[in-house]
C-alpha cells in the first residue's frame, strides 16, 4: 500500500473518531443540542436514524 494511501485512511480514521468522539460528549452534556445538529445533518442531505 502506497504512503499517500495510508495517510489518507488515517486523517479519514481520525476524523470519523473525532466526530463520533464529539458527538458523544455533546450527547452527554447538552442532549437538545444533538437534536439540533443531526436536524441541521438532514437538512444538509446527511440521511441519520434514531
Amino acid at each position: 500500500m502506497s504512503r499517500v494511501v495510508r495517510i489518507v485512511l488515517f486523517v479519514a480514521g481520525a476524523v470519523v473518531l473525532g466526530f463520533l468522539t464529539t458527538w458523544a460528549f455533546l450527547a452527554y452534556l447538552h442532549p437538545d443540542r444533538v437534536i439540533d445538529f443531526a436536524t441541521m445533518l438532514q437538512m444538509c442531505g446527511i440521511p441519520l436514524s434514531r
